[in-house]
């Protein structure tokens, strides 16, 4: 028989452990000494009770349908891993033989994809394109292979982690040229239900060194700006939308990001007259370049392993674990990049439970006070013009170099510690195992950095 035992314990308030944390103090300021600031922006108390919850919150968040396969455990999600130029047809099935579930095809529009993707099974994995190049040119080649490849329109699943302000940053093009290519995109890939039009990349803002909760404003403002001035129909928008993310250090802050990042979709939805549930939002997350450092790979890799692991508990549907320095990255670093994701499902069993954040009292405070954030500063962006006019009087770039430089001064000075760069740092074997390049970026740019960037800078004995 199982005995309940939380009836001979006296329920203790919140007040009333303050009292005694106050008094262990002896002193010290309780507010000074223990709480804290997530991302500078989000008070955060040392501890929560059920007091804190609030009511309108739902504790279960569902991140996907429920799996049509009897048996199948109730969480799933694709682990893909980038095909880039020089890799060959056999280097493909190699990694889909040995634990990848989804590609990641950096294309520029003149591979031979039945050559490159022989015996390639596009019904069983998730595919998505990364342009390099002309989008509509990559985009046109890569669904006549689909339609060669003789599988009907819905089995093909991924996206196209493309978007109009893509042309914007990396080109310097007029955002109305883009909405044009977007139109020509959306109507492409009309019949593919299941594969995302087009993708909402807030990595492009927190790879840059963006604070990470102003990179989900500007993420949602790209998105109504896009909603209010394609001509596209909103509902076809969402259906046809992926959200993209880069995981970053803050563990746990990254799920409860992440969370918010599929709940504001639903509720902007709803704010255009949608019903949208969470399971209909699909997330893809990568691991974060700006988290890590070219002084200690092995640092890296702890970094890379639990940012992987945050993406799981926040909602993923796609897992993108990339090797740092990736283009350069041999096959050992692309190894255990892929085996990441297998652990977390095989040994870690994450599989097995749908959300298990849900019932946490921290997280289910932080994940609603991430959204009044991202609402509150969604609407002033809005009142200022909305996004647009942010990106053409300068004032998104500025608040993310205005992020970086701050980030990257503090690492600099050691205001900031970074474990295995200026705390810890590796032995002088494993120092510099990457090459350095010195960062360069164009006004219109907003181009992926690391926070470590000026500390490194400083210690490179040939600059």
């Amino acid at each position: 028989m199982i005995h309940s035992l939380f009836s001979e314990f006296v329920p203790v308030s919140k007040e009333e452990w303050i009292k005694q944390a106050t008094k262990d103090l002896k002193g010290k300021d309780f507010g000074l000494a223990l709480k804290s600031k997530l991302w500078e922006k989000i008070d955060l108390d040392p501890f929560y009770t059920l007091e804190d919850l609030k009511e309108s919150i739902s504790s279960q968040v569902r991140f996907h349908s429920p799996l049509e396969i009897p048996g199948m455990p109730p969480r799933n999600w694709s682990n893909v891993v980038s095909v880039l130029a020089g890799d060959s047809n056999k280097d493909i099935l190699h990694s889909l033989e040995n634990g990848a579930e989804g590609l990641v095809l950096h294309l520029n529009g003149y591979e031979d994809l039945e050559e490159l993707l022989k015996a390639v099974q596009p019904e069983y994995i998730s595919m998505h394109i990364k342009p390099v190049g002309n989008p509509l040119q990559i985009l046109g080649q890569f669904l006549t292979w689909v339609e060669k490849s003789g599988i009907q329109p819905e089995q093909l699943k991924g996206g196209f982690l493309w978007s109009p302000s893509d042309m914007v940053f990396e080109q310097n093009e007029k955002y109305s040229l883009a909405l044009e290519v977007f139109s020509e995109v959306m109507e492409l890939t009309e019949t593919y239900s299941n594969f995302k039009s087009f993708s909402i990349q807030s990595s492009r803002y927190s790879e840059s060194g963006s604070n990470p909760l102003d990179a989900l404003v500007f993420s949602y403002g790209e998105l109504m700006e896009l909603i209010d001035k394609s001509g596209s129909d909103t509902e076809a928008i969402f259906k046809k939308m992926l959200l993209e993310v880069s995981v970053g250090d803050s563990h746990f802050g990254e799920i409860a990001r992440l969370k918010a990042f599929r709940l504001a979709a639903v509720q902007l939805a709803a704010g255009y007259g949608l019903n949208l549930k969470p399971e209909n939002i699909e997330l893809l997350c990568q691991t974060s370049h700006w988290s890590k450092s070219i002084l200690d790979v092995n640092t890296n890799l702890i970094r890379q392993t639990y940012e992987a692991m945050a993406g799981v508990l926040g909602g993923a549907n796609f897992l993108w674990i990339k090797p740092f320095q990736e283009e350069s990255a041999g096959e050992l670093d692309r190894r255990i990049a892929r085996n990441v994701s297998t652990i977390l499902r095989e040994e870690a069993n994450l599989d097995k439970v749908m959300d298990p954040a849900a019932g946490s009292y921290f997280m289910e405070n932080l994940t609603p006070t991430i959204l009044e954030y991202l609402k509150e500063n969604l609407q002033n962006l809005e009142k200022k013009g909305g996004w647009l006019e942010a990106l053409e009087t300068g004032k998104i770039h500025q608040a993310v170099r205005a992020h970086r430089q701050k980030i990257q001064s503090e690492l600099l000075d050691q205001k900031r510690i970074k474990v295995g760069a200026n705390k810890y740092p590796a032995s002088d074997k494993l120092k510099n195992e990457y090459d350095f390049e010195v960062f360069e970026e164009k006004s219109f740019e907003m181009k992926p950095t690391r926070a470590t960037y000026l500390f490194e800078l400083q210690n490179q004995p040939s600059l």
